[in-house]
């Protein structure tokens, strides 16, 4: 892959508000009109070969789960460290290892501790975030963030009174919508969504500033939109987002950050915000591919362990008799070896014995999704879900 892009191809630190502080304008309708640097073409084109590149490694599954940790807890670092949580990365870390194998169930939670596992939570509730989204899933997703953190008097519960971002000195920043024009915004925002006629980078930046811009909680509102941008991006087509250490990408200078989402307040430019953000993910995202390659089995396999790996990764579980339809002419019992191999590889499972055996791409995660998804179905809280 031929890397055609100049980072920081905009001087994103010029782009700051006329003067503060910025109020939120009213956007109901929501019909934001993108005009775009011509570059952005070659960086969306890049991100998805970087997708797509990282779909195609075969890994083990706790070199996989090695490095998705690594991308988890350095994407909520970076996010709750923004708003005040004092954990260091390394702290973030265990904590996610920790989750991810299920062995948190014992540990002291004390606020920070707990808002690093409501958001690692997040990310495996995805049945909670399928697209179309509506008011609940907002409402949903701050509550799952928020819940048992002591930084939300309501979790789950849009403000009730005027909100200004303002300093340690009481100098303000920004001027929130008004209470009474939340739930219609957020209504029209949702509805927007549906029906964006923009790629699936441009929507999810779009519905993030505006969410922040609405900024419909009393607390929380930095880290449920960063979370729903996420996710968003992964609903919309980008579902190896995951595994890339975006936040600190993203996030590396705050002034920046905070400035281009004021500057686009004030002048309703969306530009800036997008570059910034599309080439933010585009280094997550080659940082991930190179991250990837290294761990990558394939290029010490066989073709024809190549051929039952890759399709492996694709099907539920499969038989040696399904295997023998991917590899022609190759017998059964060679079949049996090289899939057994894979076992011994730590790239697949097997259950059952004999003739009704059968293989799966291993997943490290199994167990948790189906924790997550059960405690998600009972609308069970995360803090009960993992006693």
């Amino acid at each position: 892959m031929t890397t055609i892009l100049d980072y920081n191809s905009l001087n994103y630190a010029a782009y700051q508000p006329k003067g503060y502080p910025v109020k939120h304008k009213r956007k109901v309708p929501f019909k934001p009109n993108v005009g775009l640097n011509p570059k952005y073409r070659e960086i969306i084109k890049e991100i998805r070969e970087c997708d797509s590149t990282l779909e195609g490694f075969i890994l083990s599954a706790d070199t996989y789960s090695e490095l998705l940790n690594e991308a988890y807890s350095s994407n909520v670092h970076w996010s709750v460290k923004l708003e005040g949580n004092n954990l260091p990365l390394d702290e973030v870390k265990r904590l996610t290892t920790l989750f991810t194998k299920g062995d948190i169930k014992d540990e002291k939670r004390s606020g920070p501790a707990q808002e690093i596992l409501n958001h690692l939570y997040s990310f495996f509730v995805r049945d909670l975030f399928r697209l179309p989204w509506n008011i609940e899933t907002v409402l949903k997703a701050h509550s799952m963030l928020m819940e048992g953190t002591g930084t939300s008097e309501s979790p789950g519960a849009f403000r009730e009174r005027d909100a200004a971002v303002s300093d340690a000195n009481g100098f303000e920043f920004f001027i929130a919508c008004p209470p009474k024009h939340i739930k219609d915004e957020i209504r029209n925002l949702a509805g927007w969504l549906e029906t964006s006629p923009y790629d699936e980078l441009i929507t999810s930046v779009l519905f993030f500033h505006e969410f922040e811009s609405i900024h419909p909680f009393d607390d929380g509102n930095g880290r449920t939109g960063r979370t729903l941008f996420q996710i968003l991006l992964q609903e919309l087509g980008l579902k190896n987002c995951k595994l890339c250490r975006f936040e600190q990408e993203m996030l590396r200078s705050s002034e920046i950050y905070y400035n281009l989402l004021a500057y686009t307040d004030d002048s309703g430019d969306y530009e800036p915000l997008i570059m910034y953000t599309a080439e933010s993910l585009l280094r997550a995202y080659k940082d991930a591919v190179v991250s990837f390659r290294e761990k990558d089995h394939l290029k010490e396999m066989d073709e024809n362990s190549r051929t039952i790996a890759k399709n492996a990764k694709s099907v539920k579980s499969f038989s040696v008799q399904d295997a023998a339809k991917w590899v022609p002419g190759l017998g059964e019992q060679t079949i049996r070896n090289r899939a057994n191999e894979l076992v011994t590889m730590g790239i697949l499972e097997k259950e059952g014995k004999t003739k009704a055996m059968r293989y799966s791409f291993k997943d490290p995660f199994k167990e948790m999704k189906v924790r997550t998804k059960k405690a998600a179905s009972t609308q069970t809280t995360f803090q009960n879900a993992a006693k």
